[in-house]
């Protein structure tokens, strides 16, 4: 593995960098390959970004998959529900809910 970061390394010190420019797939898949590796022995985003010489958003955005502006979503069949549905900014979904019940988990989530 140590051989392997050195040779990403040493390519990703050959590009030319810079805000907007762009990986090449083949330098996208070594990032990723590597970052997602990294990650499964538990070591942090952080961690990933400070061993590779890269930005930590930018490794975990290319080991994820992530394309600004979509997100991806499972679009499943079934019964409507009833009540409430609370949302919170990082995902977390309650249905079901009547209106006592959402302002109770308003209030313990603040």
């Amino acid at each position: 593995m140590e051989r392997e970061i050195r040779k990403l390394r040493a390519a990703l010190a050959r590009r030319e960098g810079g805000r907007g420019r762009r990986f090449s797939p083949e330098l996208r898949r070594e990032i990723s390959g590597v970052g997602r590796r990294l990650r499964g022995e538990g070591m942090s985003w952080n961690g990933i970004g400070a061993t590779l010489g890269l930005p930590m958003a930018t490794v975990q955005r290319l080991c994820d998959g992530y394309a600004p502006g979509f997100t991806p979503v499972e679009i499943v069949g079934g019964a409507a529900t009833g009540g409430l549905v609370v949302v919170t900014p990082t995902g977390f979904r309650v249905e079901g809910l009547d209106a006592h019940g959402a302002v109770m988990l308003i209030r313990q989530l603040a």
